[in-house]
């Protein structure tokens, strides 16, 4: 899975705080149909780079 990726990944090329962006997610999640269909609770999360989820959470936490 080369193109997949993970909040960590995601947090380290932007150059976030990990534990700001989760808490942002979270919050995105609540309002957003789009990011809360691919949340699983308790699970690590993975999408595609370059994929609608990928741009979705992108755009919720910067």
């Amino acid at each position: 899975m080369a193109d997949a990726m993970t909040l960590n990944d995601l947090c380290e090329e932007l150059k976030l705080d990990s534990r700001v962006t989760r808490i942002k997610l979270r919050e995105a999640v609540k309002s957003n149909p789009d990011l809360a269909a691919i949340h699983k609770p308790r699970a690590q999360l993975r999408w595609l780079k370059g994929s609608t989820e990928d741009k979705s959470i992108r755009k919720a936490v910067v």
